[in-house]
């Protein structure tokens, strides 16, 4: 019996099969992300020109001491050496994949 090639190669059909399938209904649901996960970047308020260090996201971020959305992505100007409205986190990451 151990030596019929119809055994061996159910056997080894039931061996893929369970290779292809497993992983698809064990997978679940990937985790949430973290608060650790989410890259911190720094922000420039448009009005009091203030720098913060907040969590990235998209679009204008509410600034904590004057509750308005005036918080823009900011970057470092060495030649001034002061803070400027950079580009917003996807063109960020973008200009980082590309360079």
């Amino acid at each position: 019996m151990l030596k019929d090639p119809r055994l061996w190669a159910a056997c080894a059909a039931f061996a893929v099969a369970a290779c292809l399938i497993v992983p698809q209904v064990m997978a679940g649901r990937t985790p949430p992300a973290r608060a650790a996960d989410v890259p911190e970047i720094d922000y420039v308020c448009r009005e009091t020109r203030e720098v913060f260090r907040l969590p990235a996201a998209d679009g204008p971020q509410v600034n904590p001491r004057t509750g308005k959305a005036s918080l823009v992505p900011a970057r470092f100007d060495p030649r001034t050496k002061s803070w400027r409205p950079g580009p917003p986190p996807d063109v960020r990451q973008r200009m980082r994949r590309a360079g």
